[in-house]
């Protein structure tokens, strides 16, 4: 089951896991780069999902993990 990435309006920390939901939620308005630097420790550190020789983001199934929004083409560029 993939780990997917939802942004939400208010919450205490910048990214937060929910194991129920298999999601990690992100303050939405978040600086893009502290984002991937929270989203990459909690994947890998945290869930230990495996880290890839281009820095992108991965499940720990080894999928690729999409930002939402606009933060996709923030990444990408």
């Amino acid at each position: 089951m993939c780990i997917h990435v939802i942004e939400v309006d208010v919450q205490s920390e910048i990214a937060v896991w929910d194991p129920d939901e298999v999601v990690i939620t992100v303050q939405r308005g978040t600086h893009p780069h502290l984002l991937i630097t929270e989203l990459r420790a909690l994947l890998a550190i945290d869930l230990g999902a495996p880290t890839t020789a281009t820095g992108a983001l991965a499940c720990f199934c080894g999928e690729p993990v999409t930002i939402p929004g606009e933060r996709a083409a923030v990444w990408a560029a």
